[in-house]
């Protein structure tokens, strides 16, 4: 935009506005509804870049240096505040990606979740949860996903195993990947394998 240009549209903004509606949003400015008008301005107007702002809202504005800078949207009170990143939430609905969120509904990633609903990535449990193997082969422990769990498993005595004379003490190890599935393995069979739940190695 050549500099005569540049000049017409400053020219053309209102003397002495104190409020505006957002026309539209762009990535180095906004263009603004003065008062009654229909037609956006033309001139793309700076803005406060530490608040967030769309299309329709009504701003405050500031003069400074014969235009106009943006402040902050006006109207009713919020009872709450999204924020697209946060260092540290204390409470969030959502939260894409947190380093601390001590409460949240859905976190996607969080360094530091005290407490979340559904977490699809998280170090450990706050509250450790118990597992038992129940029928042939008995167990029981508990598992936060702070360490490996090993369970002492007593299978009891089958005939199709004709050695066995009698409870026989197996030793399973449950851990939980970084995708967030439960594997075993066991010292009876291929001890050195991981295996998923249902069976399939891992």
């Amino acid at each position: 935009m050549i500099y005569q240009e540049e000049q017409e549209i400053r020219e053309k903004q209102p003397e002495n506005a104190s409020f505006a509606t957002i026309a539209q949003v762009y990535e180095d400015g906004v263009t603004l509804l003065f008062g009654s008008e229909k037609t956006p301005s033309q001139k793309r107007y700076q803005v406060n870049s530490f608040a967030v702002f769309h299309q329709g809202d009504r701003v405050f504005l500031t003069k400074d240096s014969g235009t106009y800078v943006v402040l902050f949207p006006v109207g009713a009170p919020k009872s709450s505040f999204r924020a697209d990143t946060a260092a540290q939430a204390d409470k969030a609905a959502v939260a894409a990606t947190a380093d601390r969120a001590d409460a949240a509904s859905h976190a996607a990633s969080a360094d530091d979740a005290a407490h979340a609903d559904c977490a699809d990535t998280a170090t450990r449990l706050t509250t450790a949860r118990s597992i038992s193997l129940t029928g042939d082969v008995t167990a029981s422990g508990s598992f936060s996903g702070a360490s490996n769990l090993s369970m002492a498993a007593t299978g009891v005595k089958a005939n199709a195993v004709k050695d066995q004379g009698g409870p026989s003490s197996r030793s399973i190890q449950f851990r939980v990947t970084a995708a967030g599935k439960l594997q075993f393995k066991s010292s009876y069979y291929n001890n050195a394998n991981w295996y998923n739940m249902d069976g399939t190695q891992a």
